[in-house]
């Protein structure tokens, strides 16, 4: 009977996997919010699996003793390589790795190659010398798995995650199979979903070093929430041997909160960014972009680099935007990126009378050339962890005005670097804006504080060797560029 269902799910995992594959974004992205809010409604349903699961995580013995491991690669994984802040600090870091380790590098993915824009990030990884693909798919999971596990054990991990929803434990046993097989010295898991499946795999198989990284505020803010990530995370916090790691103080204290866990749990480690690799565009390249959107060479222009969903507030950015055009003629808005809630940002650009001056020309591929057009940088967020944006924007000496979400604050000198809006007022926001604007000092002093802030708070050395500590293995200096190109 057993086998029978294990035949089922597989089945179920091919489907899912075709699914993904053939169906339009919007049928796919309707789907997953029905099967959320199905998931929703059986949480209670969830709770009493979770209670009456015979293993917790942090009683579970390893099936493996960390020995084999000690030497073995560092293991990144994620869910794939789209075009998200997350993504472009695992980029770095394993960009920069390299120079300071001798041991050997990969990334595992779950979903590489599904659709183009989750490999937006995969040519920045062109020269890396580790591995970068998927973790294998379940039914050949399933088999190493039969072939490596003591057959007394064989039924134990299945045990401990049970109670998570099917898909869960499909991710989580492909990791187990590729730690088995790799003997990783170190699992570097990052963000919720992906973050958890990984920790669970490695604890269990018995990956001496696991690192969890959380990259925002709690997940219950985001329409991707799933209950079991309350619980899991729960339990990855009762194992002593897991470290729990957050890009901001504010991520710290939320998760922290929500998990009824101390703050010192988690050990904050802020994003890195390169600021020698970050240039702005040259005149005629920004010129030229300027005659693509059809900007005037002297028109003032206010944008942003985000996705088009809810958290990002788009409709706030363009009320905001509609206020600062009372008071500056001339100016122009845009905003790369998109997401489904594109057209409602253009008609209410319309509905507000600038959509004659307001573009979005969907994603750009150089995000300095995009920046290097702006003469204040906008982001109207609700939650954040670090913007990565903001610091690039700050590197290129561009002025930032933004909403207090998260780790916004963080990220910017208040008046030196920019201004952080107190308050989701499009009046507030715009006249934050027009006052930056009007400030000829900061404008010209951004230029060069811009990059010293970032340099010093989130320089990507520093990072890189931060992450190293965490671990627990020394820097060894290397000769020689990156193994990587941007």
């Amino acid at each position: 009977m057993a086998e029978v269902g294990r035949h089922l799910e597989m089945k179920v995992s091919t489907l899912r996997a075709i699914a993904r594959k053939v169906l339009p974004t919007s049928v796919r992205r309707f789907l997953v919010h029905l099967y959320l809010r199905q998931e929703a409604a059986f949480r209670h349903s969830l709770e009493e699996r979770f209670k009456a699961r015979p293993i917790p995580l942090s009683s579970f013995h390893p099936i493996f003793e960390p020995v084999p491991f000690s030497r073995g690669p560092i293991v990144m994984v994620n869910s794939a390589l789209a075009a998200g802040g997350v993504e472009r600090q695992i980029v770095n870091t394993l960009c920069l790795l390299g120079r300071y380790t001798d041991r050997h590098l990969g990334m595992l993915c779950l979903r590489l190659g599904e659709q183009p824009h989750l490999d937006f990030f995969k040519p920045a990884l062109a020269n890396f010398t580790g591995f970068v693909r998927n973790a294998l798919p379940v039914a050949e999971a399933n088999r190493v798995l039969e072939g490596i596990l003591p057959r007394s054990t064989n039924q134990i991990p299945h045990q401990t995650i049970g109670w998570m929803p099917s898909d869960v434990q499909e991710e989580i046993l492909r990791f187990a199979a590729e730690f088995a097989t790799l003997r990783p010295s170190v699992v570097h898991a990052w963000q919720d979903s992906t973050g958890i499946a990984a920790s669970y795999a490695a604890r269990m198989i018995g990956v001496p070093r696991i690192v969890i990284s959380t990259r925002n505020v709690r997940p219950t803010n985001f329409v991707w929430y799933r209950p079991y990530m309350y619980h899991a995370h729960g339990e990855i916090a009762r194992c002593p041997d897991i470290v729990m790691i957050n890009n901001s103080e504010a991520g710290t204290v939320d998760y922290a909160q929500w998990l009824n866990i101390p703050t010192d749990r988690f050990i904050v480690k802020r994003n890195g960014l390169d600021t020698k690799a970050i240039h702005r565009a040259s005149p005629s390249t920004a010129m030229n972009l300027r005659a693509r959107l059809s900007i005037p060479p002297d028109a003032t222009v206010i944008g942003s680099i985000f996705r088009f969903y809810n958290e990002k507030r788009p409709l706030l950015w363009v009320a905001a935007a509609a206020e600062v055009a009372k008071h500056r003629a001339g100016c122009h808005f845009v905003i790369f990126g998109d997401g489904p809630m594109q057209e409602a940002a253009r008609n209410a650009a319309h509905a507000h009378g600038i959509g004659e001056c307001f573009h979005t020309p969907g994603m750009i591929e150089n995000i300095e050339t995009g920046l290097s057009l702006l003469d204040v940088f906008l982001l109207t967020s609700a939650f954040e962890g670090t913007p990565n944006v903001i610091l690039e924007a700050s590197c290129l000496g561009v002025p930032v005005v933004a909403t207090d979400a998260g780790g916004t604050r963080e990220a910017i000198e208040q008046g030196v670097t920019g201004q952080v809006v107190s308050r989701a007022d499009p009046v507030e926001i715009a006249g934050c804006v027009i006052a930056v604007l009007a400030d000829t000092r900061l404008r010209s002093r951004v230029k060069v504080d811009g990059p010293a802030f970032v340099e010093k708070r989130f320089g990507l050395r520093r990072m890189v060797l931060e992450t190293l500590a965490l671990y627990g293995l020394s820097a060894h200096p290397a000769e020689g560029e990156a193994v990587c190109s941007r």
